[in-house]
């Protein structure tokens, strides 16, 4: 059984993965990452008869669509088999204290949290919340939500907020 998902393995997607991996195949599951759900959904025809595991809070700026929207308009493409509910790493706002911006990088499906968290905020949406902090470490950014087990604090930045989430995620076999 081959499961593909958003990766690299210090993604929430793989974790989920490797949990269902564990607690419903035995271990032996392969799980595939992708740099992006929106290469897998894009491709669906190249993964005929393996398994897709997403989650429920899915959204992509560049399909313009959350998972409500894929889970109807792929409907004949993919069937939902079953879901289940996991424990995110938890979630935090870091703030680099000296920053000379207002930018913010998080994934699409935390956008809105990072925005209602810090008011004044210019979010940039990336594939994943371990690659929102990879670019917020690149571009010197003021902000970034992500997992904590992204971040590697300094003395120039602080923890501004925690969230500890569950989610929801999705198990379809692409036909």
């Amino acid at each position: 059984m081959n499961v593909h998902t958003l990766g690299p393995s210090d993604t929430d997607s793989y974790a989920a993965a490797a949990d269902y991996n564990s607690h419903y195949q035995n271990n032996l599951a392969q799980i595939i990452c992708h740099k992006s759900f929106e290469e897998i959904l894009t491709n669906l025809a190249d993964y005929s008869k393996e398994y897709l595991i997403i989650p429920t809070a899915f959204k992509s700026k560049s399909l313009h669509a959350s998972w409500g929207d894929v889970h109807y308009t792929l409907l004949d493409q993919m069937n939902l088999i079953t879901s289940f509910i996991t424990k995110l790493d938890p979630l935090v706002v870091v703030k680099r204290i000296n920053a000379a911006n207002k930018i913010g990088y998080t994934h699409a499906a935390t956008a809105q949290l990072l925005k209602h968290t810090i008011k004044d905020v210019s979010v940039i949406t990336t594939p994943s919340k371990y690659l929102a902090y990879q670019a917020y470490q690149k571009n010197k950014a003021a902000y970034v939500l992500t997992n904590t087990k992204n971040i590697k604090l300094t003395a120039k930045e602080t923890i501004i907020k925690s969230f500890s989430p569950s989610m929801v995620w999705c198990l379809y076999q692409i036909n």
